[in-house]
């Protein structure tokens, strides 16, 4: 079975994204598996095993649902079929939500990291208040509309 890591920033900063980076060089270093990541994140991996993939970003910032449609892709050609999803407390519940809808055949496991909120360009990573006002709307979207407007 082809285990690859994928890895979501929260965020745009070093500062948001350092303890999901410490996680995914652990995790990828000792075991060696392929990494797939958003721009911002991948820019600070120092992996010494496995192979980075980066999914395409169009402007400053891309959408969870979009990362893990593009992931979703790229397990369908590299034939991956479990997963190690690596990111954020707060966070990772969406992520695997979104792949599980997309992905239902794909096996799942989830590691979550203790983040904190910080500086940063998007507004929503920078307070607890910030945070859970918009994703308490977003988890609250029936999936059909979140899929058109989380692009």
């Amino acid at each position: 079975m082809s285990i690859v890591v994928l890895a979501t920033a929260f965020g745009t900063g070093r500062y948001n994204n350092w303890p999901i980076k410490l996680a995914v060089e652990e995790m990828v270093n000792r075991k060696g598996y392929d990494v797939f990541t958003q721009p911002d994140l991948g820019a600070l991996l120092e992996l010494k095993a496995g192979h980075l993939f980066l999914a395409n970003q169009y402007g400053n910032h891309i959408s969870t649902l979009a990362l893990i449609k593009q992931f979703v892709f790229m397990a369908k050609v590299y034939d991956w079929k479990s997963v190690r999803l690596v990111a954020a407390k707060q966070h990772i519940w969406r992520c695997a939500r979104d792949l599980r809808h997309l992905a239902p055949e794909i096996h799942v496991q989830l590691y979550p990291v203790t983040v904190e909120y910080g500086p940063d360009t998007q507004p929503w990573v920078r307070s607890s208040f910030l945070w859970w006002a918009r994703e308490i709307v977003i988890r609250l979207l029936p999936w059909p509309i979140y899929k058109k407007i989380g692009q």
